[in-house]
């Protein structure tokens, strides 16, 4: 309930802007600071990449999209003034150091491709990635050090939700793949004599991929429950020829069920009650925040979503309703041929 307070306090203030205008391209300004065109838009692409369809957004669907992206810019805005007002930065290197770990996840030249295909620029990509970071400098060295919990809160919250300490029966299973059908069969036969398995995969052949999995039995896909059923710990299943090339099964063991104790436990009730205080936090910082701010937003931008997707979809469209949010302007890069802004 309170997260649609603060939406609809924000799509107020969004309705009730200044009309105006002041430098081109500015879409907004919180506290005076300004919020691009350029900036709403590619913040809506990074947050549809992916998105294919032959079908145009109505009106009404990329209002509602573009005004949660705006105010997703003006918590941006909010939270880097109060990182400035606590000394707090986000440093170049620091995000050089997350973009790596990114990249890291792509094989090649992925990474640059799927940018390019989804027609994000990097250096805007980069931008969002400073500020994904500036949010969690936020939340850790600003609410982070406000919140406390005491023993009693993770004892009520243990008694209160006692079926989600409860882990059922799994298997402790090594899923081998290889292209080699008989690489894979030798790796099998060796891991299932191993007294320490980590050792023999590390003396396999580079075209031989080991993956250790602790799955629930309830929730083993079929073909493998099959498989599984059948076998006894330190035995293999039959090899397979699947999309990956040929995989064969080990089963290390059967792991019992079983109810985790209040101190076994407490580690994941520390981290459940943790995020849920600071997010409860996060809200009543940011409602005072909006209603302190100086928040304008430019009401010209209803009127260039009606007209752009009228231009993209002339047969189709339907007549703009008006909303307390805030749409895009043309795709003139960042300015718009009249100059309005805030």
């Amino acid at each position: 309930m309170r997260r649609v307070i603060l939406i609809l306090t924000l799509l107020f203030l969004i309705a009730g802007c200044s009309q105006h205008p002041e430098e081109k391209g500015v879409v907004a300004r919180v506290n005076g600071k300004p919020i691009y065109l350029k900036e709403l838009e590619s913040r809506y692409d990074l947050n549809n990449i992916g998105w294919v369809s032959g079908i145009i957004p109505s009106v009404e669907s990329m209002s509602e999209e573009y005004g949660n992206v705006l105010s997703e810019l003006i918590v941006y805005k909010l939270v880097g003034d109060a990182l400035e007002a606590e000394g707090l930065s986000v440093s170049a290197e620091e995000v050089e150091k997350e973009e790596a770990a990114i990249r890291a996840d792509y094989p090649d030249d992925l990474f640059e491709r799927t940018l390019t295909e989804e027609y994000i620029d990097i250096e805007v990509w980069r931008l969002f990635l400073k500020r994904h970071l500036e949010m969690k400098l936020f939340f850790n060295d600003v609410l982070r050090p406000k919140i406390s919990l005491t023993y009693q809160e993770a004892e009520q919250y243990y008694k209160d939700n006692l079926s989600e300490f409860y882990i059922p029966e799994r298997v402790h299973v090594l899923l081998i793949r290889s292209n080699d059908r008989k690489a894979v069969l030798r790796s099998s036969v060796l891991l299932e004599k191993a007294e320490d398995w980590k050792k023999v995969v590390e003396t396999l052949p580079s075209d031989v991929v080991v993956r250790e999995l602790k799955l629930k039995k309830n929730r083993l896909p079929h073909q493998w429950a099959s498989a599984l059923q059948q076998l006894k710990p330190k035995t293999s299943s039959n090899i397979s020829t699947t999309a990956y090339g040929y995989e064969q099964l080990v089963l290390l063991s059967v792991l019992p069920e079983k109810l985790l104790g209040p101190s076994q436990a407490y580690a994941v009730i520390e981290r459940v009650l943790i995020d849920q205080k600071m997010n409860s936090a996060f809200m009543d910082w940011l409602e005072k925040q909006v209603a302190s701010a100086q928040i304008k937003v430019t009401p010209l931008l209803s009127q260039k979503l009606h007209e752009k997707n009228n231009d993209e979809n002339p047969v189709d469209s339907a007549p703009i309703q008006e909303e307390a949010s805030a749409e895009p302007a043309d795709e003139s890069g960042g300015e718009s041929e009249d100059g309005d802004g805030i």
